[in-house]
């Protein structure tokens, strides 16, 4: 018994000695991630007062020793973003490079002592100052609120909605001349779980409207597609020319009503890496022309507040950013469908408040969405209408 008892004594010490060093060394990792410039501040997690005191010189020397500085919050700021009961009564210490960071931390608690507390923008401008991204922002509050991004319903599939007045010349445009099957309602297969659906003018969407849309058919076989379309006698806006070490080559085609086709491969290159290793998971679906395939698609909107829609693709839809050139934004919404946000000044296309496309996207769940919503208080019939007045569909 003496014997276990002296065993159990000496594990327990050991084990107090390498939990202070597993702190140590964490501490030391968010130092190293401030450091670097991965994070704009770290926190460290919270400790209740006398653990604190007992860490806080090791803390400082860990530090200083990186170059940065700490600053001990014994009430840190009450958001969306973290449960209350996680950090009252505690300590956390907040490592920093920049004097600017911690006064934008310090702005940031003053504005939540006379704010709604538990206001997402409080909770998302916390989560940017610590290096989140805005699908880690989105988890975190998914994680502490009833609140929950469209894309959490799951998105299965994408369609682009066109619309012509001379609707047989278009569905033998893209069955004949671009290979694409019909599923017998005018949608045509682009990749895995993209497709394009021909509709006809309406009131809502009559002839001559503004396309304010374009849509890149993603391939590595861009010589091949290039030839067969100029065989085909398509009209070509903008020639096949590529070029060593830029993000993408391709070229543009137009179809019966004037929408334009980007023929378009990415290539490595830093803005396009995470883009890359999502497109390397998408199969290639053959079309009905011999040996030319496509795998995924994107579908180009333009508009004028950039960093407003932005914001609603980030926040509301809650989609993944996987390309960033500056001027567009790619969002990735299904396994192999994408969303281009356009600056309308720089891109092939202008803005227009009334344009000839609808976006759709069918959702795992399409009740659980609609629950949600109507809890909520939104009224939910399918279909809504974002920023720009671009229409989205779910089913």
């Amino acid at each position: 018994m003496k014997k276990s008892l002296t065993i159990f004594i000496c594990l327990l010490f050991v084990a107090c000695n390498s939990n202070n060093d597993v702190v140590l060394a964490s501490f030391e990792v968010y130092c190293e991630m401030v450091a670097n410039g991965a994070k704009p501040i770290a926190l460290s997690p919270p400790y209740a007062p006398t653990e604190a005191d007992a860490l806080q010189s090791q803390f400082e020397t860990i530090a200083t020793s990186q170059g940065l500085k700490i600053y001990r919050e014994n009430e840190f700021p009450e958001t969306s973003l973290f449960p209350k009961e996680g950090t009252e009564g505690k300590s956390v210490f907040i490592i920093y490079k920049e004097a600017a960071r911690l006064t934008q931390y310090e702005q940031l608690k003053k504005d939540a002592s006379t704010a709604n507390l538990n206001t997402m923008d409080l909770a998302r401008r916390l989560g940017r100052l610590l290096g989140y991204d805005a699908l880690g922002i989105n988890n975190l509050l998914m994680s502490n609120l009833e609140y929950k991004s469209y894309a959490s319903f799951g998105i299965e599939q994408q369609t682009t909605h066109f619309y012509y007045e001379d609707v047989p010349k278009a569905i033998d445009f893209y069955s004949r001349i671009l290979g694409f099957e019909n599923d017998s309602e005018n949608q045509f297969q682009i990749s895995e779980n993209v497709f394009i659906k021909i509709n006809p003018t309406s009131e809502e969407h009559p002839a001559k409207q503004a396309k304010s849309t374009a849509i890149a058919f993603l391939t590595d076989q861009l010589p091949a597609w290039y030839a067969h379309v100029q065989k085909e006698g398509v009209e070509i806006k903008y020639t096949y020319k590529p070029s060593e070490g830029g993000p993408h080559d391709g070229f543009v085609a137009i179809d019966p009503e004037g929408y334009l086709l980007e023929f378009e491969e990415f290539k490595q290159h830093p803005e396009n890496e995470l883009f890359m290793a999502a497109l390397a998971l998408a199969p290639k679906v053959e079309t009905t022309i011999k040996g030319l395939s496509f795998y995924a698609s994107i579908t180009w909107t333009y508009h004028q507040d950039m960093l407003r829609q932005e914001r609603f693709y980030n926040e509301d839809l809650g989609f993944q950013l996987v390309a960033d050139q500056g001027w567009t934004k790619i969002y990735q919404t299904s396994a192999s469908g994408f969303i281009g946000l356009v600056d309308e000044k720089r891109g092939m296309e202008n803005y227009a408040d009334n344009k000839a496309v609808e976006l759709e996207w069918k959702v795992k769940d399409l009740s659980a969405l609609e629950k949600y919503l109507n809890l909520s208080g939104t009224e939910f019939y399918g279909t809504m209408v974002g920023p720009e007045r671009y229409a989205y569909r779910f089913r």
